[in-house]
């Protein structure tokens, strides 16, 4: 391996997290930003593919993880992009569960990378916040898949559709607590889920805070982050 080669490998290292985060930063502020100007329908569609093969990139550290991480992320991925095209109600629970799955799995590979670290540094800080938005995210396709198997679970006050793009926004409220009351989660077991979601992004919120603390506690004095 060349000096630059090596020193190229050494910034994507100390970057895992960084391409994740810029996929989500895609998602939440560029997406509802172009689509007051570009009619595209399938904008989502794209930003949720460029976040699944960045947390592809994130996770593969370990061949394990890549390889099980490939098994889930390849057939979300061809899946959502088929039901796209054709709507057919069984490639939809393929999309939903197989991407359940894989952000489940990603967010318990980047939340255990979390917690073995001694150093905080940027990266570790981008992996916290990147953590947040893939329970976020599983929490959403974990409501898309009620929906599907039980129609009716979730209900809107408004024009909105129940689709996995507004699931997405419930999903978010309810793990801030923020709570507007536009979607309400109707059935038991949605509203079983939507408590245990809401615990979860409270908990991880104060765990995270408290490690990361700890870390740098424990860290010597002067060490800057990279």
């Amino acid at each position: 391996m060349t000096e630059r080669s090596h020193r190229l490998h050494g910034w994507f290292k100390t970057r895992r997290f960084l391409f994740l985060l810029i996929a989500f930063m895609l998602l939440f502020v560029l997406h509802p930003l172009t689509g007051g100007f570009f009619k595209i329908s399938f904008l989502l569609d794209i930003f949720l593919s460029v976040i699944l093969l960045s947390a592809i990139y994130a996770i593969g550290e370990s061949r394990r993880a890549l390889f099980f991480g490939l098994s889930m992320a390849v057939p979300a991925f061809f899946a959502h992009w088929i039901y796209f095209f054709l709507k057919l109600p069984v490639i939809h629970l393929i999309d939903v569960v197989s991407g359940a799955i894989f952000f489940a799995f990603a967010t318990i590979i980047i939340v255990s990378h979390l917690f073995k670290q001694k150093r905080v540094t940027a990266d570790l800080i981008r992996g916290a916040i990147c953590g947040y938005f893939l329970i976020g995210l599983m929490w959403a396709f974990i409501f898309s898949l009620l929906e599907t198997l039980q129609p009716g679970s979730f209900i809107s006050g408004g024009p909105a559709k129940l689709d996995l793009e507004n699931l997405i926004y419930f999903s978010f409220v309810t793990l801030s607590t923020t709570g507007y009351g536009d979607i309400v989660p109707l059935a038991d077991q949605a509203r079983s889920l939507t408590i245990l979601e809401a615990v979860m992004g409270q908990m991880y919120l104060a765990v995270n805070i408290a490690t990361l603390v700890a870390i740098r506690i424990s860290q010597p004095s002067g060490e800057n982050p990279e």
